[in-house]
């Protein structure tokens, strides 16, 4: 076999793989006799059937297949000890539709190649990033103490229905201003929440028993939404009346839990906290390990920025697109593909260059980091709940999570970008920057 490299320019190459004969013959023989040994056919003993046989019934497809696995090989060889730095997967040009694959012995298949451009990324000290040291003030502990005393509520009765409320409704198809016999009906449970704002606006106020007269598409604004609710096909709602009744047969309320020790221990454990201002002392430090991780985030975004701006390259367009249509897991259009391409030249513009910091800076992720990250994640999701887990549960916890190759890969990725942060912020300025919740959000939310 030869491969042969064309350069097209800086960013684009072809490979052209000449395949000859003795480069698949003895694959393809190794096969058939494979096949020969399990074959089985009327008149022949199994394993028996005549050699020429098989040939004549699976040769043409395993010298297809063999000359496909060999192409791949050979390719990515070259690839490697060509040290050539490829962006995406090289990717096959139009097979040529004359080839016949029953008596040709000679190929030649072209592939294209995006290559890597050259890259330059310089830290300097001149360059300053604010870290935000986000406070959690008392307006955002009271948001949590609403929301874990809504969590841990129970369940109770309205007289008149407010925003949040769930109404127990008895909604009857009607027919000439009275209920159609045989018509749609149903009781349901109606969120308010979920209603359409002028929806929302009839119900809010009412009591039990009041009644309105309605299109139940309205609803929640959809014939596809009010089949569901309904518990009939769409078909059902689309050749029923347009006016319903809707009658309020009850207002169920989840009523928050009271702020005492009982609420404590279900939260936090028996005995954990004991007072108020223990429990709000407890929210104020968990709200404050999640600010910290917005203000991270927002300085990660903030040196993703910066580099993509500062540093420049041109990267092969027009062979990217052409990847992404190939290796698209969804059908997608090429027009698509175009009208999103800013954001995907963004994605491979910072692959490039965390890949190079990771190589001129020699950082590296080990096994060990990698379990260590995924226990610390196990942990803080369990004491989402009050639950400390023990060391060795955490341990097989994390096998567990380390098993599945996403998340592995997942964990491998956001270390990485934690060192390129650490590496940033070692090499630029970094102010800390001391902000309340909203004074960030104001400021997370500018362009």
């Amino acid at each position: 076999m030869n491969i042969i490299q064309e350069n097209v320019d800086a960013l684009n190459a072809v490979l052209k793989v000449e395949v000859t004969e003795k480069d698949y013959a003895d694959q393809v023989n190794q096969f058939l006799k494979k096949q020969q040994k399990s074959a089985s056919m009327q008149g022949f003993r199994p394993g028996k059937v005549p050699f020429g046989l098989i040939k004549k019934m699976y040769g043409v497809n395993a010298k297809v297949e063999e000359i496909q696995k060999l192409i791949n090989q050979s390719i990515f060889k070259y690839i490697e000890d060509e040290k050539l730095d490829v962006l995406g997967q090289p990717l096959p040009k139009e097979v040529d539709e004359n080839i016949d694959w029953n008596t040709q012995k000679e190929f030649v298949f072209e592939y294209d190649l995006g290559l890597s451009p050259e890259i330059n990324v310089k830290l300097t000290g001149n360059k300053k990033f604010i870290s935000y040291d986000i406070q959690p003030d008392e307006n955002l502990i009271d948001k949590y103490v609403d929301e874990i005393t809504s969590r841990y509520g129970k369940v109770g009765t309205g007289d008149v229905v407010e925003a949040k409320d769930i109404v127990v409704s008895d909604i009857a198809e009607l027919e000439n201003g009275k209920i159609k016999e045989g018509g749609v009906a149903k009781l349901a449970n109606v969120s308010v929440e979920r209603a359409t704002d002028d929806f929302k606006k009839k119900l809010i106020g009412l009591k039990p028993d009041a009644e309105l007269t309605v299109n139940v598409a309205e609803i929640y604004g959809g014939v596809s939404e009010a089949a569901t609710l309904m518990d009939v096909e769409e078909s059902a709602i689309e050749s029923a009346g347009k006016e319903y009744q809707f009658k309020v047969v009850s207002i169920s309320r989840m009523v928050p839990a009271e702020i005492n020790q009982e609420l404590f221990d279900k939260v936090y454990g028996q005995g954990t906290i004991n007072s108020i201002e223990e429990f709000r002392k407890k929210l104020s430090e968990e709200a404050k390990g999640m600010l910290d991780g917005q203000g991270k985030n927002k300085l990660r975004n903030d040196v993703v920025e910066y580099l993509l701006d500062s540093v420049k390259f041109d990267l092969p367009d027009s062979f990217l697109k052409k990847f992404i249509h190939a290796t698209s897991k969804e059908p997608v259009t090429i027009e698509q593909i175009e009208s999103d391409y800013d954001q995907h030249s963004s994605t491979f513009r910072w692959q490039l260059i965390e890949n190079k910091l990771i190589s001129d800076y020699e950082i590296k992720v080990d096994e060990s980091e990698v379990v260590e990250k995924a226990k610390e994640m196990i942990a803080t999701n369990f004491k989402q709940f009050g639950q400390e887990v023990p060391e060795e549960e955490l341990e097989n916890y994390a096998k567990t999570v380390l098993a599945k190759q996403e998340e592995r890969q997942k964990m491998y990725n956001e270390l990485y970008s934690d060192k390129i942060l650490d590496l940033v912020s070692e090499k630029c300025k970094l102010e800390s920057k001391e902000v309340t919740y909203d004074e960030f959000v104001k400021i997370a939310s500018k362009k």
